[in-house]
């Protein structure tokens, strides 16, 4: 990741349009992943200001493998309610932490919670 970080930092002296944006990291990481493809996994968050995150995956499930390395996402919205937990006897009220005009996207590295479609 930091490798990736540097080399944004150096292709860039300002930001670039999000489509440019959003094709250089895949082109980085299609390179990090081509070294070494079948043990690369490359999952992260990038953030770009307050209302742009590119989430990205590679390389997901491996053909013969029955593990997924991939990343999972679930989107909320309105009407809200609550989410029990996987793993742990925990809920969340979403609908408490919430108002009509909110979304929620929820990335990770396998389903965090047992009643929403992943």
């Amino acid at each position: 990741f930091c490798a990736i970080l540097h080399a944004l930092k150096a292709e860039f002296h300002t930001l670039p349009t999000l489509p440019v944006l959003y094709q250089t990291p895949q082109r980085l990481c299609a390179e990090i992943v081509s070294r070494e493809e079948s043990q690369s996994i490359v999952n992260f968050l990038l953030g770009c200001g307050q209302c742009t995150l590119f989430a990205y995956s590679c390389p997901g499930a491996r053909p013969g493998s029955s593990v997924w390395n991939g990343l999972y996402y679930t989107i909320c919205k309105p009407p809200f309610s609550t989410a029990k937990i996987a793993d742990i006897d925990y809920s969340v009220d979403f609908s408490k932490l919430t108002n009509e005009n909110d979304r929620i996207a929820i990335i990770a590295t396998k389903p965090l919670t047992v009643d929403e479609h992943w």
